[in-house]
């Protein structure tokens, strides 16, 4: 049994990971291989393509990297070919993983094709389940609402509940990363820049504004920001650009859950990291902004109510959200600021997050990777 696993941005490298795992451990015969980053790697997984840019979000940035992206595409579609897995795993990245499969049904092949989360039809452009539907076998998705917008379709649908949620975001030790930093009691923020270059691009000045307008008000305030490999560069090159990025202390993403741990607030980048953060229980102010052809298109056609996760499961605002025009140096500090000073409020805040998050959970017991991994070996043995 031979089960190839792509992902190519670091969230869906962390569900690949978790998957890979959860796999071996239901079927230990089973053999692994495909396309990750470093999460995947740990795991056993090693990749064959580099995926740190091809980590894209919006209209301009996707066409400025088109020949990246159908270079990469082309390179992922040679290697299954050659390998002839029983099963193709794809794991979020609609629009790079419909192109692989679009490439590889024309080229005739016919094994399994899965892929594991769901677009965000509920939110914007619902034509995508239509698209979806023809390419793919069968679909595992994170969340109970989303097999309504597939199954009239046919595509059969799973939903084995999202696995972020099964890491325990509270179990940092914050002592430790208090003492070897020599923090002591200072209060901390946590920021959290985003997984692609383009959002530290466009975050890391309002962040800094924020930052700047923060220490004003609390000299004592510590920052500090676990980055991802895949952003590692371009955090750099940002501090490198403003000196105001001296003011934070930048450590490797293993010291997230530590960092998270002793956070007494966060600013964060729209993301699986404010999800993480919820189930920590961390005060968090959300930021996005992206490029204006993007803003566009995604004014005119973007229906759900919120960007968070969170904030859409609870249907109202756990997490303040600033788009855009919006994410500005003293918006963003203004809203963090209350969760810095106000002990009642935070406290408020962090158990309704937790709570919210609990509830998210759906299934006790059983992780979602482990639930993803026997749907995947039920349909490999499904006659």
């Amino acid at each position: 049994m031979n089960i190839y696993l792509i992902a190519v941005e670091p969230s869906a490298d962390q569900l690949g990971a978790d998957l890979a795992i959860a796999l071996r451990a239901l079927s230990p015969d089973v053999k692994i291989c495909g396309i990750g980053g470093t999460r995947m790697a740990e795991a056993g997984v090693s990749s064959e393509m580099n995926i740190n840019r091809l980590a894209i979000f919006g209209i301009s940035e996707a066409l400025l990297r088109l020949p990246l992206v159908y270079r990469k595409i082309a390179e992922a579609a040679e290697s299954i070919e050659q390998i002839q897995p029983d099963m193709v795993i794809m794991i979020d990245s609609y629009g790079f993983m419909v192109r692989l499969a679009e490439r590889l049904r024309k080229q005739g092949f016919d094994k399994t094709l899965v892929k594991y989360v769901a677009p965000q039809v509920w939110a914007t452009r619902p034509s995508r389940a239509k698209r979806l539907a023809r390419l793919f076998d069968s679909l595992l998705t994170l969340h109970p609402f989303e097999a309504k917008w597939f199954t009239p379709l046919g595509l059969p649908t799973q939903h084995v509940g999202n696995a972020v949620l099964d890491t325990d975001f509270g179990a940092g030790d914050a002592e430790h990363l208090r003492a070897k930093y020599n923090l002591g009691d200072r209060p901390i923020l946590s920021v959290f820049f985003g997984s692609r270059p383009s959002e530290v691009a466009r975050l890391a000045k309002p962040f800094c504004d924020a930052i700047e307008k923060l220490k004003a008000k609390m000299p004592d305030l510590a920052i500090i920001s676990p980055v991802s490999d895949a952003v590692a560069e371009n955090v750099g090159a940002a501090a490198g650009a403003d000196l105001r990025m001296n003011e934070i202390i930048l450590l490797p993403e293993a010291s997230k859950l530590d960092v998270m741990a002793c956070s007494t607030a966060a600013l964060a980048c729209s993301g699986t990291a404010t999800t993480q953060l919820a189930c920590a229980g961390v005060p968090t102010v959300v930021a996005y902004r992206m490029s204006l052809l993007t803003f566009a298109f995604l004014k005119l056609m973007f229906r759900a109510k919120y960007i968070s996760m969170v904030n859409l499961a609870a249907d109202k605002i756990l997490m303040p959200e600033f788009i855009q025009g919006s994410a500005t140096g003293e918006a963003l500090s203004a809203a963090v600021l209350p969760y810095l000073t106000d002990t009642k409020k935070r406290a408020a805040v962090s158990d309704a997050l937790i709570t919210q998050t609990d509830a998210m959970r759906g299934s006790k017991g059983v992780s979602a990777s482990a639930q993803a991994a026997q749907a995947v070996l039920d349909s490999l043995v499904r006659p």
